[in-house]
């Protein structure tokens, strides 16, 4: 189910997006992790259903590669986090502009060169 998991109440705290689909143990492994440090790095969660209809093209980059995950609409991770990553990540995006990382699935991409 797509929609916002829980909000910050910290002005620009990072938005977190999660891409998933029901079913996934490791998307719940990742909100699990993101939920225990909400109090030391204030972020918002919102999870993006790529089985929904209006979410095909994430359906179509990530059906492969699930959870991964955004910051502030920039690429940060998938398959699994660890609370010391996670600190990292949102500390970097509450300093400054947040990075993307390397790694970024697009299994549509991979799809279409065969």
């Amino acid at each position: 189910m797509s929609g916002v998991l829980y909000a910050s109440s910290v002005p620009k705290a990072p938005l977190v997006k999660l891409y998933t689909k029901a079913g996934c143990t490791l998307c719940d492994v990742a909100k699990d992790v993101l939920a225990s440090i909400q109090s030391q790095q204030p972020h918002s969660l919102e999870a993006v259903d790529i089985t929904d209809p209006e979410h095909a093209e994430w359906w179509s980059k990530y059906k492969y590669d699930i959870p991964v995950l955004h910051i502030d609409g920039v690429y940060w991770a998938k398959h699994r986090i660890t609370v010391e990553q996670s600190i990292e990540a949102l500390a970097a995006a509450r300093d400054g502009p947040f990075e993307p990382q390397r790694g970024e699935p697009d299994a549509g991409r991979l799809e279409r060169r065969k």
